[in-house]
């Protein structure tokens, strides 16, 4: 009798129920540039990932997770074929990244049609709202640099000359400083564009107008380290201006580059001398888990995959978009960056920074100079 109750239920419910198997895995897919001009970056990010899902014991609402990294090769068409792979092969309906804007924008119709959430990894487009499938950390490109554009003008500089990174995101990250910069009455007198992978910048430096500052933005470590070399080696006196430094330029580099990098100011969307106890306590526990100081590409992406498993939690392990989504934007987080939450369209808004290249108890650091709470493209606001 008791055989034929065990049969019975067996026969009635669900495998997972009547035998005790495991929960089916919530898979999440990760584009990340492992290759190409920006492949120092993709580990960088990869750690932050494992750092959130480790601190949730790889598990979220009795849910296994399964991470499936794709290397995007810094390469746009890549980066599709990889998300392609990621939503029909591997039936993934989360992913985080890719990092570059021309990705963003070639994977954009393809992700919405197939109702899949997916983030940045280092700010986007504004029009990536449209979709509302896409979480936009830390914000919008035009919202991530606007802040260095009040500083430059808040510090005496009226006249400002521009280097920017020919593609998508170097013309967002730019036009965000040129909108803080002229809103303030600043006057852009030169705007100077180099490829992406620029080797030489000498040709480039060499056609620089006078002004009181010049900003730049190039997309990886190795691009703003050459850049910042040949600005020293070509005497050229005007106060350099940066975006995305600390992400790009982590200590280690700035050790290489010595005493050409200080007194380089700029903007950064995270520091880790941050003083704050959930600061505090997230860089150390990535220094045992990793051997070194976390920047701003890590925060980014354990910021990101925090807010995913907090969502993950509140759906009750449910991953369907129509589920999901609404509980991601209604998140709120303190992060090691500071206080998170998101618009309706999936703009985070989170606080920005100014730092400065010192020299502090011997080692060369990004000191933060002045903070900008809660930042918000100007755009979104109205």
């Amino acid at each position: 009798m008791k055989k034929f109750i065990v049969l019975f239920l067996a026969i009635l419910l669900p495998a997972s129920v009547a035998f005790g198997a495991p929960e089916k895995p919530i898979k999440i897919g990760a584009v990340l540039n492992m290759t190409g001009p920006a492949a120092m970056l993709g580990p960088l990010f990869k750690n932050g990932i494992v750092m959130a899902l480790e601190e949730n014991n790889n598990q979220v609402a009795g849910r296994p997770i399964e991470l499936i990294v794709e290397d995007g090769a810094t390469d746009a068409t890549v980066c599709l074929e990889k998300a392609r792979k990621l939503v029909e092969r591997d039936k993934v309906k989360i992913i985080i990244g890719p990092l570059m804007g021309d990705a963003h924008l070639a994977i954009a119709p393809y992700m919405a049609g197939k109702k899949v959430l997916i983030t940045t990894l280092y700010c986007g487009d504004i029009q990536l709202g449209n979709y509302r499938n896409w979480l936009t950390y830390p914000t919008t490109l035009v919202g991530l640099t606007v802040p260095l554009g009040w500083y430059a003008h808040d510090s005496g500089y009226k006249t400002m000359v521009m280097i920017t990174s020919d593609y998508a995101g170097g013309h967002g990250f730019m036009k965000g400083v040129r909108m803080g910069f002229e809103e303030k009455g600043g006057k852009v007198v030169q705007e100077v564009f180099v490829p992406v992978g620029t080797a030489d910048f000498g040709p480039y430096h060499s056609t620089l107008k006078d002004a009181d500052c010049v900003a730049f933005f190039v997309p990886n470590t190795a691009e703003s380290a050459r850049l910042i070399t040949q600005y020293r080696e070509f005497g050229i006196k005007m106060p350099l201006l940066g975006t995305t430094l600390a992400a790009d330029l982590p200590e280690a580099v700035m050790k290489d580059l010595g005493d050409n990098v200080i007194g380089v100011r700029g903007q950064a969307a995270y520091i880790w001398s941050r003083d704050d106890p959930v600061n505090n306590q997230w860089v150390k526990a990535m220094e045992e888990r990793f051997g070194m100081k976390p920047g701003g590409l890590a925060n980014n992406s354990y910021c990101i995959t925090s807010a995913i498993l907090k969502a993950l939690k509140a759906t009750g392990g449910d991953e369907s978009f129509d589920r999901l989504w609404p509980a991601l934007v209604r998140v709120q987080l303190d992060t090691p960056q500071g206080p998170l939450s998101f618009t309706p369209e999936g703009f985070a808004i989170t606080d920005g920074y100014i730092v400065e290249a010192k020299v502090i108890d011997g080692k060369y650091v990004w000191d933060p100079i002045k903070v900008y709470p809660q930042v918000l493209d100007p755009r979104l606001a109205k």
